[in-house]
């Protein structure tokens, strides 16, 4: 796709205690992954953290804090007098993981079980990025690969989606009680994306990639990914 037709996406994107059971069997709440105490989640596109899911519940909580640098400009080939934001050194604040679902199995949700979000760079600093209020969220994507290609060295860069390992779902969140791949199967709220999404998408058998990517705002999340 043309780097023109990221303009809208670039703004919207930046707007925005149970265990094991005795028997080993994963029981509903079971925590694959929390930041606090296992480590962060990476940050690098490239070499996600891999997260051992197995059939049932498995929630992965974390947080995510804006970098300090963020610019409202304009880019070679974009809509005319038009700003948006730019985040440069973006990948090093979000999260990604990688996780496989088993033979036999499909991933059915995943569910937005927490989602605590106050502004990071403030509107009255960064008019671009628009009203906290009217924000949609975080920026979620999937993919079925180990990586994702992408950075934020040039806006263009910023503003564009991976090519080699391409995505097949992409939904903000903003809000606990959200089924991201619900968001996945339908249309994208931004015009010129409806080749991403897929109503039929079905996760069964296979490596995937998630990508959390909250561009300006901090955020607390708990995410539960249901196999079936």
């Amino acid at each position: 796709m043309h780097k023109y037709k990221y303009y809208l996406l670039a703004v919207l994107v930046s707007s925005f205690i149970f265990g094991c059971s005795d028997d080993g069997e994963t029981t509903p709440n079971e925590t694959v992954w929390e930041e606090s105490v296992n480590g962060e989640l990476s940050g690098d596109l490239s070499a996600p953290t891999f997260l051992d899911f197995t059939e049932g519940h498995n929630r992965v909580i974390g947080t995510s804090t804006p970098g300090t640098e963020a610019y409202c400009t304009t880019f070679e080939g974009g809509p005319k007098d038009s700003i948006i934001p730019y985040f440069p050194g973006h990948e090093t604040y979000i999260d990604v993981f990688t996780f496989s679902v088993p033979k036999g199995k499909e991933l059915v949700s995943i569910l937005v079980d927490k989602m605590d979000m106050t502004p990071g760079h403030l509107y009255e600093d960064y008019p671009c990025i628009g009203p906290f209020e009217q924000q949609l969220g975080a920026f979620t994507a999937i993919n079925a690969s180990t990586e994702i290609d992408w950075n934020s060295n040039t806006v263009v860069d910023f503003i564009s989606l991976p090519v080699e390992h391409p995505l097949i779902g992409i939904g903000f969140t903003r809000q606990a009680g959200d089924d991201l791949l619900a968001k996945y199967r339908a249309p994208f709220p931004v015009p010129g994306y409806d080749g991403i999404n897929d109503s039929t998408l079905l996760l069964g058998e296979g490596t995937y990639t998630f990508w959390w990517k909250e561009g300006q705002n901090n955020t607390s999340y708990s995410l539960d990914f249901v196999i079936e």
